[in-house]
């Protein structure tokens, strides 16, 4: 460890959590001892945890009071994961139609965190977080990092989009985090050209960092330039992938080109997942001590390990927007095998529902479909207000590119009456990414689903000869 290390660890950690209002520090020691702990005392910690929320819920959560009582069950009667198939699912809609009967009456407004969804489904969704489910997130990624050998203080490269590389004014107390205590140099996934990934590749060279992390995409397309121009690279430590399902493909050219071992992460700020690779590449590792993951049908009717259904979560540290039972909207399995590594925690064996396909441009520059649904919002920003606030007139959106490389956006908007006009920007950012490509809006009355049944907001037909 550096003398920068010890600093952050033992100064400027701890100093955030005393301006900021958090307790990273607190949680990360308790998972760092939680790593070894049995299955049976990590489903204590677990219980303990989730009877202390439901009997919260039902007393200051308005919902979940009058779920409770609708369906006569006592919160008594929810003492374990099992115990949880009593209660229905919680879904996007649901959370719409009930929005603000969902925060709880005890939690000072002033604690709350504004947060959204990428809107990877094609519809963004308004929540809010407390510090406590902030610190857990920050301490479940840290205690990753760890398992890596990469320490707090290690200089990172972040490629990605918004949900990953929000970047803050660099005098407020988020930008100084980021600067100070993270170390983490973010850099935005928008445009891939080879223009850009020229700078991202000199950035990069300068900064010498010990970690490289964002979408498996946006950093494949930068190690394929990287390869292409036969680039020498600085050594890193690890290669950190989240926002996307990591292809074998995008994981081998990774490894190939910045010669480090790469390790994924699933996450869902909405349910409060989080879900770690270790060393030994078996699985993604629970934080159980942060969340319970079901795997069950969209009714809620849990699956047993091994087979494939709904991502249902239950956040066990949010009580200012509690999720109990939610589903996130991706498809996967937890694996009946411990891993080798020896951690009792359980471990999902893949996530199907976020794809990490690229398409092209005719220029043949790849474009994750991540960004698709940036292009939506006005300036490229989700997590400014007015955006969200045009955005949010739309209900459903879908790209087809078809066999020439064309454009068709089908956009269902919530009021048909809405002038049309305004959503004029939307065709001005895809033809800046699609350039020699048609672009056109088709404004629907609904937008098909696939034969599965499952929604998709990306479809494309075009094959560009790489």
């Amino acid at each position: 460890m550096t003398l920068y290390n010890i600093f952050d660890r033992y100064l400027f950690l701890p100093l955030g959590d005393l301006v900021y209002g958090s307790c990273v520090v607190a949680k990360l020691k308790e998972m760092r001892h939680n790593d070894h702990l049995t299955e049976k005392e990590i489903r204590n910690i677990q219980d303990e945890k989730l009877q202390r929320l439901v009997q919260h819920c039902y007393k200051t959560v308005p919902y979940y009071t009058k779920l409770f009582d609708r369906l006569g069950i006592k919160p008594e009667q929810i003492r374990t994961r099992e115990d949880l198939k009593v209660l229905p699912v919680l879904t996007k809609q649901i959370i719409r139609d009930n929005y603000n009967d969902l925060f709880s009456t005890s939690v000072d407004p002033k604690r709350l965190r504004n947060k959204s969804t990428g809107g990877s489904t094609g519809t963004p969704l308004k929540f809010c977080t407390d510090n406590a489910e902030w610190s857990s997130w920050k301490a479940s990624t840290l205690r990753a990092w760890e398992w890596y050998g990469l320490h707090l203080g290690d200089k990172i490269f972040s490629l990605g989009g918004n949900s990953i590389n929000q970047k803050n004014n660099i005098f407020s107390f988020k930008g100084l985090y980021d600067r100070i205590i993270m170390r983490n140099n973010k850099f935005s996934s928008a445009d891939v050209s080879d223009e850009c990934m020229q700078r991202h590749y000199n950035t990069l060279m300068k900064l010498k960092p010990s970690a490289i992390r964002g979408y498996g995409s946006a950093l494949y397309i930068l190690a394929r330039y990287i390869e292409k121009n036969n680039l020498p690279v600085c050594p890193v430590k690890v290669v950190l992938t989240t926002g996307e399902v990591l292809v074998p493909d995008y994981r081998r050219k990774l490894q190939e080109v910045f010669k480090a071992p790469v390790y994924d992460a699933y996450g869902a700020g909405d349910g409060g997942i989080l879900s770690h690779e270790c060393p030994k590449h078996e699985g993604l590792h629970i934080s159980e001590e942060s969340c319970i993951i079901e795997i069950t049908d969209e009714q809620g009717n849990p699956k047993p390990d091994g087979i494939t259904g709904q991502v249902c979560t239950t956040d066990l540290d949010n009580y200012a927007f509690p999720f109990l039972r939610y589903l996130v909207g991706d498809m996967a399995y937890i694996k009946k095998e411990k891993c080798s590594c020896g951690r009792a925690s359980r471990l999902i064996g893949e996530v199907m529902g976020r794809a990490g396909k690229l398409i092209y441009n005719k220029q043949g520059t790849p474009i994750s479909p991540i960004m698709l649904w940036i292009m939506m919002y006005p300036q490229l920003n989700y997590h400014v207000a007015e955006h969200q606030n045009v955005y949010s007139k739309i209900d459903k959106f879908q790209i087809r590119q078809d066999k020439e490389g064309d454009i068709l956006i089908l956009l269902k908007i919530k009021d048909p009456n809405e002038p049309k006009e305004q959503f004029n920007y939307i065709l001005d950012n895809y033809r800046k990414h699609f350039v020699g490509s048609t672009v056109d809006i088709q404004f629907v009355e609904e937008i098909p689903c696939l034969p599965s049944g499952k929604e998709d907001y990306c479809m494309s037909e075009y094959e560009y000869n790489v």
